[in-house]
């Protein structure tokens, strides 16, 4: 299955003024801020599902226990989950009955972010989805000591 490239909106939020590189930032990770738009109601209701498929984003296997995954199971439909690995964790809030779901990833590295971002479509099937996209760290000028 080919992994849809539907993003209709990626923003860059620049967290600190960079004025012709004066100041340098030490990136610790990369937060995606995702919204997944006209997702099947049965790939969202259901937190055993959902625990699955944010296993399978971080690495590929949907069985892999050794992820951790946490989530609550709204009555009568929607889940609240988490799962982390040490290199990201990917946070969701899902609303099956509007086919929506709020996502964030955060990850080591812009790549992993992304790759897990494809993964989460492959999953999920949106039709339409939306990124904001963070750079996470410090600049050089907060680097010293107070």
């Amino acid at each position: 299955m080919k992994v849809m490239q539907n993003a209709c909106l990626v923003e860059n939020f620049e967290l600190s003024p960079i004025q012709q590189g004066a100041f340098k930032r030490c990136i610790w990770s990369y937060h995606l801020v995702v919204e997944f738009w006209n997702s099947p109601f049965e790939l969202l209701a259901h937190a055993k599902k959902v625990e699955n498929f944010l296993r399978y984003a971080l690495n590929g296997e949907e069985e892999d226990k050794t992820i951790h995954a946490i989530s609550y199971q709204f009555k009568p439909f929607g889940v609240s989950a988490q799962v982390n690995s040490g290199q990201a964790h990917i946070y969701i809030h899902t609303w099956p009955e509007n086919g929506y779901s709020a996502i964030d990833i955060i990850a080591e590295s812009k790549e992993k972010a992304y790759e897990i971002l494809d993964r989460l479509q492959e999953k999920f099937l949106p039709e339409k989805v939306c990124v904001a996209e963070v750079a996470r760290g410090l600049t050089q000028i907060e680097w010293e000591e107070t």
